[in-house]
This record gives structure tokens, C-alpha cells and sequence, in this order.
């Protein structure tokens, strides 16, 4: 009679919160995703506006994956603790605070210290959004949603860069640009907030509501079971892969696209715009394949991808056939969509309830730290030795990525032995 009763109350708190937290689980997404990939998309007018060299110009594209590392800690902690519903909102006003701060910066130091904070808000928000998913949608839904974050990523990367290309075209000037798309990130954090009001807390962090110390004796159960081990195993080599080949060759997309010196302002970002939108067919793509193909094959195949159209771009420009790399640039924005939806998808899945958060909030950790370090030195890196051989040898972390997901990652899709301990059978998708 309890186990009924458990599963008819996680039942109607999936059929009345569904539709309503996922949606602000995806706006959530899109304003760390508008985070991340803000100062990248525009890192050539802030390197103007702030006079910065080559390490100056790492840092500042870098340093929100620097806070999101640290944020992944701090916000998988408190979001066990203190439930998923109160960190969301924080991290919401957090994320406002930042970008105003960010936008009226009297220095290059100020705007390292808010864009910073903004990162820590990105990594406290992740943990916080993979722990919400997993506890608030069906079987095979939140495989879906979790593994939505690319398509998201799309989204904040084209809104950038279309408000970027329209200050082009009116001629604004070009060391401010960078503060329009800032200053609007407050938009999808101000809705992502109000909508909050509306949603509750999971149901299952509500029932198991686990003290801290329990919580920490829980963390080393990742490791302890054999299908957990090898998924995290799995989310920490693809995560650093991952977000290494992002942060380096994606990153500065913009920055390699100026420097080919194959267009005008207003088309360089035409092509770059063009390049990115191939992420909205592969961001969605990939969930609804999700059925047929899982995620350990969806993992593989985007790594190929990946290492093959570093290849071709490390050719191209070394050989200087300029016009074919944003060809090799789209096979890249393909693959890593692809290799990158499975990473904390797979991990939240493997999670129990009293330690989701934390778990999550890790993995994202050991990711985003090494991107961190090689985002900041990859300019220099590329005045040391050229962007060709560079993009060369950031082809190794795929390559690392591909091997974990043919010999470590085992196919956990659908799996559902988080919410069975609980007494609470598997709901299926409709």
C-alpha cells in the first residue's frame, strides 16, 4: 500500500509539473548556456574595449568556466541541502546581478569578478537543473530534456550573434558591442525567476529531505556499483574531452573566422551565425534519436565527428585553403552537440535523489576546470605554434572522449534504478 501510494503521488506530481518545470528548466538552460558562450561570441570587441593581450584575452573568455567549476560544487551541495526550488531562484538573481554589474564595469578587473560570479552561478545552476529534470519527468522524458542542453546552447549562441550582426549593420560602435548581448541576459533570467513561482519543489527531494552527513556517506555509492562506476567514469573522461574541444576551438570561432581575413565584418558574422545554426537540427536531432540510437551511441558517433572535422580544420588552415574550414567548422558544431548530450544526462540518471546534485555538480566540476586552464592558454598557444598545428592537437581530447564511450560507457538509457530504490516503479513515456 505505501509503495502505491508513492508511485500515485510521484505520478500526479509528474502529470501536474511536467510541462511547467520543463520549460523553466529549459529557459534555466539557456541563460547558462547565454552565459557561457556571451563573452566568447564577442571576445574580439572586448579584447578591443579593454586593451587586453594574449592572456588577458584567454582569461576573459575563460573565466566564466572557472566560476561554473567552482559554482558546480557549491550549487550541488546546497541544492541537496537546501532543495532544488530555492538554489533555482538564486542562481536566477545571481545571474541579473552579474550581468548588470558585468555591463557598467569600470575595469578589466571588475569584469573578471562579476563575469566570475556569473560563472559560479552557471556551474550552481547545472547541478541544480540535471537534479530538477530527473526527478520531475517520466522514463525516456527526462533522458529527452536532460539531453536538450545543446539545442539550448544553440539558441543562446544564435540570439548573440543576431544582435551582434544587427549592431553591425547599424554601425554601433565596436568595442561597446559586447554590453548589449550582456545586459540582455538579464531578460531570460528575469522570466526564468517569475516563472519559478510557479513550479514546486521535487517530490522526491521532499521525501527523502536526507541530512548532509548522510549525503556525503552517499556520493561514494557512484563508485561503488558497477553500471554507476563506468557511467561516471565515462562522464568525467567525455566531459573533459568535451568541454576542452568547445572551449578552445569553439570559443573562438569568431576570433579564427576574423583572423582568415575571408570577409567583411557584417558577412564574417553572417558565417559565423551560419555555422552555428546547424546546432538547432543537431540539437534536436540527437534527443529524439535517443530511442533508437542511445546514449552510448550518440556519445561515439559525435566524438568521430568531432575529431574528424578537427582534422580537416587543422589541414585546411595550415594549407591555407581558408574557404573549406567553416565547412570542417559545421561537421565540428554537429559532433559536439552529439558528444555532448550524453555526458550530465547520464550521470543525474545514475544518481540517487540524496546526492544528484552533488554528484552532478562534480562532473561538471572535473569537465570544466581543465577547459578552464586550456581556454586561457590557448592564445597564447596559437602565437606560439599556429592556430593550424593548434586545432591539431586539440583533436586529442576527442580522441580520449571516443575511447571512453566504446570501452567504458555501458547504454543506460531508460534506466530507472534511482527512483525503484525508492519503491517507485519505472513510468513510461506516452
Amino acid at each position: 500500500m505505501k509503495k502505491e501510494l508513492k508511485m500515485q503521488n510521484y505520478e500526479n506530481n509528474i502529470t501536474r509539473n511536467y510541462k511547467g518545470i520543463m520549460s523553466v528548466m529549459l529557459i534555466s538552460l539557456i541563460v547558462d548556456e547565454w552565459n557561457v558562450f556571451l563573452i566568447p561570441q564577442t571576445n574580439v570587441f572586448v579584447r578591443t574595449y579593454f586593451h587586453l593581450d594574449n592572456f588577458s584575452f584567454g582569461l576573459a573568455t575563460a573565466v566564466v568556466i572557472g566560476g561554473a567549476a567552482i559554482g558546480s560544487l557549491i550549487g550541488g551541495y546546497l541544492t541537496d541541502k537546501f532543495g532544488r526550488k530555492i538554489i533555482f531562484q538564486a542562481d536566477m538573481i545571481v545571474f541579473i546581478v552579474a550581468a548588470i554589474a558585468s555591463t557598467f564595469s569600470p575595469d578589466f578587473t571588475f569584469f573578471i569578478l562579476t563575469r566570475f560570479i556569473a560563472g559560479i552561478a552557471v556551474g550552481a545552476d547545472i547541478a541544480n537543473v540535471y537534479a530538477y529534470i530527473m526527478e520531475s519527468s517520466a522514463t525516456g522524458k527526462r533522458e529527452f530534456t536532460g539531453a536538450m542542453n545543446t539545442l539550448m546552447a544553440s539558441f543562446s549562441i544564435l540570439s548573440i550573434n543576431f544582435i551582434v550582426l544587427y549592431l553591425i549593420y547599424i554601425n554601433e560602435a565596436q568595442d561597446i558591442i559586447w554590453k548589449y548581448p550582456l545586459i540582455l541576459s538579464v531578460l531570460p533570467a528575469s522570466i526564468g525567476l517569475i516563472q519559478s513561482l510557479r513550479i514546486s519543489e521535487t517530490g522526491l527531494w521532499k521525501e527523502i529531505s536526507v541530512r548532509d552527513e548522510t549525503g556525503k556517506k552517499k556520493v561514494s555509492d557512484i563508485l561503488a556499483d558497477g553500471i554507476k562506476r563506468k557511467t561516471t567514469v565515462f562522464t568525467w573522461i567525455s566531459g573533459i574531452a568535451s568541454t576542452i574541444e568547445v572551449g578552445t576551438f569553439a570559443f573562438f570561432i569568431p576570433q579564427i573566422i576574423m583572423n582568415l581575413n575571408i570577409s567583411t565584418p557584417l558577412s564574417r558574422e553572417l558565417i559565423i551565425i551560419g555555422i552555428y545554426a546547424f546546432g538547432i537540427p543537431s540539437g534536436y536531432l540527437g534527443p529524439k534519436l535517443l530511442p533508437l540510437m542511445g546514449l552510448r551511441k550518440l556519445s561515439y558517433i559525435g566524438y568521430i565527428i568531432t575529431v574528424v572535422s578537427l582534422i580537416l580544420s587543422g589541414v585546411f588552415i595550415m594549407e591555407k585553403q581558408y574557404i573549406l574550414v567553416p565547412v570542417s567548422m559545421v561537421m565540428f558544431v554537429w559532433g559536439n552537440h552529439w558528444n555532448s548530450q550524453p555526458i550530465l544526462t547520464s550521470q543525474a540518471l545514475v544518481s540517487h535523489t540524496e546526492y544528484r546534485g552533488r554528484s552532478v555538480g562534480i562532473t561538471n566540476f572535473i569537465s570544466e576546470l581543465p577547459a578552464f586552464l586550456s581556454i586561457t592558454f590557448f592564445p597564447s598557444l596559437v602565437s606560439y605554434i599556429g592556430l593550424g598545428k593548434s586545432t591539431l592537437l586539440v583533436a586529442l581530447a576527442p580522441v580520449a572522449g571516443l575511447l571512453a564511450a566504446l570501452y567504458i560507457f555501458r547504454e543506460i538509457y531508460g534506466y530507472t534504478d534511482d527512483l525503484k530504490i525508492y519503491g517507485i516503479p519505472a513510468m513510461e513515456t506516452t
